[in-house]
């Protein structure tokens, strides 16, 4: 534990409340942000060797590296604290959420926009798509239709470029050269777009596993 008078404490108090905030932000109505600084907190306190060897550091721009990991380690630790909570109020269980993994993402689009519907069983594994398994009734198509729908809606989500650029590469199997030209952009700038078109994907699909 962390001694309350000790000098790394106040920092790891203002680190907590920006480990929290974007937290609260998500999950707002289901927890604040003050119960999540707590939560930040408490974490930091059970791991005193493991923070001060995140802050404890010579140089500036290792200690700037240290504050960066550990700010994330408990933002993750408030993840899972404010998802039980959603569960407890919303009346689910934790291990009903599902996460999407890129890889996923893109075999779905593959599916869409390639495969055909009705081929999704042959190139999907329900048991095999993501970190926790969300089992849909059938009235609802079983999994894997349920997880092409999570994605066609997501898709929608997206900008127009990012959208034709994200299609473009994992629904038709273009090269990135092929969609640069395209869109009149080079084939790094396609891989940027399109990278970050599946974080705003992931992000729209519940954002990644905090477990």
């Amino acid at each position: 534990m962390i001694a309350a008078d000790d000098p790394i404490w106040i920092e790891v108090i203002e680190l907590a409340a920006v480990a929290a905030r974007p937290v609260a932000d998500r999950f707002k109505g289901f927890v604040d942000a003050d119960d999540l600084r707590q939560v930040a907190c408490e974490y930091a306190s059970r791991r005193k060797r493991k923070v001060e060897e995140y802050l404890i550091r010579d140089e500036p721009s290792e200690r700037k590296q240290g504050e960066a990991a550990l700010i994330v380690a408990m933002r993750r630790e408030c993840e899972k604290f404010a998802r039980r909570e959603k569960a407890e109020r919303s009346g689910y269980r934790p291990e009903d959420e599902y996460f999407y993994r890129p890889a996923t993402v893109e075999k779905i689009i593959e599916v869409i926009y390639n495969g055909g519907v009705e081929s999704a069983g042959q190139i999907l594994d329900p048991a095999d798509m993501g970190s926790k398994r969300k089992r849909k009734p059938a009235s609802e198509g079983g999994d894997i239709l349920a997880f092409i729908a999570d994605v066609e809606m997501a898709l929608k989500e997206l900008d127009t470029r990012t959208y034709g650029i994200v299609v473009g590469r994992w629904g038709d199997g273009l090269t990135l050269v092929d969609i640069g030209r395209q869109w009149g952009i080079s084939p790094q700038r396609v891989e940027q777009i399109s990278r970050r078109g599946m974080r705003q994907l992931i992000e729209a699909l519940g954002g990644k596993s905090p477990y």
